[in-house]
């Protein structure tokens, strides 16, 4: 048993947009209300998103940011969470607790859960404290990592190996990588620590999405499954506000994977895959607010990984290098992803620069479940979960109104399912609302009822096993997988 010592101060923090609750990326660029949620009731606050705001985020992106700008930002920050939950415990309430913790030798986990996409795109590690002035991220035990609403990890396998394994992929068509540097350093760190790594074998050179999705496959009908994945390339900014990594195409030429193509790939995986760490410029980073993809980071966490670690900023070439050594020397199974992400960030911040505020986390706070007490058809992100993304309407009202549903059906490799027919069951006799899986296998539906209400659905494809759920409406982030039929 741990003693009060060293038990973990936790603190999570659920914000949702006032206007357009029901869809996360409803986002206007001008000032926006947002709701604050915790166990005793709500709060509400107001963010600028003014020429300030957008001009610090703009300067966290140049090879030296002003260290003004960033200070700005992060009391803005600071006066938003203090406005929000200023009808709570309050930020300061908070802030002193935290701040105790650190002191006395606990780490502090603080997890944001945003309901509108936009906020994903702030640096929270900023956050600065009123006593002291420091940001968040510079306090040596504080981290801050970052939930998708209704996001559940996916199940442990009924069979876990008795050795993880990781596998190292790397690519240097956008650049040169120290590819040879982070071998070492997981070949070096592996020798000590509770995880298989045979440099002869695990490595996938001049990585591409077909070499990577072979390398997977491989290791999984040999019977030694990746535990954790580790790649290394060089980020790119896209147009329309999203980000990608660089890799090998199939002709040679450089390709651009953005998130949805790298989650189709791994998405069969989520169960013996543990961690991703994205060690490329830009992996965490979200784009312009209230896009749709979101980070690369955000999107395979959605899809039910336990611990994805990403670059927000441009990460250089030793910083990559400090962050595998440092993380995997303290990494030692998927549980220890957080106390080895503290051990990365002090490395980082011991060697001056932002790097240390760049890395981000992406987890659930729930700890992934056996196999054997879910249902066979795996779900892949909470259908049963109230979405964050709802909790304003449950404060404007709770009156009868068109509340959403919606989410994407994957097939067992994890492609999207198009043409779906998924059916929303109504109590009333013969009622019933129905829509079809577009060519992502994305689908919306639209009920008049209370927000929060628990409703049945059923989804149907030809050669596949029907499938029939719950759900609480306002949760537009649902995932699932269809069996094909026998």
């Amino acid at each position: 048993m741990k003693s009060e010592e060293t038990t973990p101060y936790t603190l999570t923090i659920e914000i949702a947009r006032a206007e357009g609750a029901g869809d996360p990326h409803a986002f206007r660029c001008m000032r926006q209300d947002y709701v604050f949620r915790s166990a005793k009731g709500f709060g509400s606050a107001e963010f600028p998103w003014d020429e300030q705001v957008l001009g610090a985020m703009a300067q966290l992106l140049r090879p030296r940011p002003d260290s003004a700008a960033m200070q700005r930002l992060g009391e803005q920050l600071r006066t938003f969470l203090e406005q929000g939950l200023s009808t709570h415990e309050g930020w300061a309430h908070h802030e002193q607790a935290l701040l105790q913790a650190v002191e006395a030798g606990r780490p502090v986990y603080l997890t944001f859960r945003f309901g509108a996409a936009e906020l994903y795109s702030l640096p929270w590690e900023l956050v600065t404290l009123r006593t002291t002035g420091q940001h968040l991220g510079e306090l040596s035990g504080c981290l801050v990592q970052y939930e998708w609403p209704g996001v559940h990890p996916a199940p442990l396998p009924s069979r876990p190996p008795g050795l993880g394994r990781v596998l190292l992929g790397w690519s240097a068509a956008g650049g040169d990588v120290p590819w040879k540097e982070h071998r070492e350093a997981l070949a070096g760190a592996a020798s000590g620590n509770r995880y298989g790594f045979e440099p002869e074998k695990d490595v996938v050179a001049r990585l591409s999405l077909a070499s990577l999705e072979q390398a997977l496959r491989e290791a999984t009908a040999a019977g030694r499954p990746i535990t954790a994945l580790h790649l290394l390339c060089h980020g790119t900014q896209l147009a329309g506000g999203t980000s990608g990594l660089v890799w090998d195409g199939a002709g040679g030429e450089p390709e651009v994977v953005d998130t949805a193509a790298l989650r189709r790939v791994l998405a069969p995986y989520v169960g013996s895959l543990r961690l991703v760490v994205l060690c490329a410029c830009y992996g965490g980073h979200a784009g312009t607010p209230g896009n749709a993809l979101g980070s690369v980071a955000q999107g395979l966490h959605r899809v039910g990984l336990e611990a994805v670690v990403a670059s927000r900023l441009p990460l250089s070439v030793e910083g990559s290098v400090r962050l595998a050594e440092s993380f995997y020397g303290a990494w030692k199974s998927p549980g220890s992803v957080r106390p080895a992400l503290l051990e990365a960030r002090r490395a980082l911040m011991r060697a001056g620069g932002l790097e240390w505020a760049s890395i981000q986390l992406f987890s659930p706070t729930e700890p992934p479940r056996p196999a054997a007490r879910l249902w066979r058809r795996t779900v892949l992100l909470g259908l049963s979960a109230t979405a964050a993304v709802g909790l304003a309407i449950g404060v404007v009202s709770a009156l009868p109104k068109s509340q959403p549903l919606g989410g994407q059906v994957y097939d067992e490799d994890g492609q999207p399912v198009a043409d779906a027919r998924v059916t929303l069951l109504q109590s009333q006799p013969g009622a019933s609302v129905e829509t079809r899986t577009d060519a992502q296998g994305s689908f919306h539906l639209e009920l008049r009822a209370e927000h929060e209400a628990e409703v049945r659905f059923r989804v149907e494809k030809e050669g596949h096993v029907p499938y029939e759920g719950s759900a609480n409406l306002g949760n537009t982030g649902l995932g699932f997988t269809l069996e094909r039929a026998q």
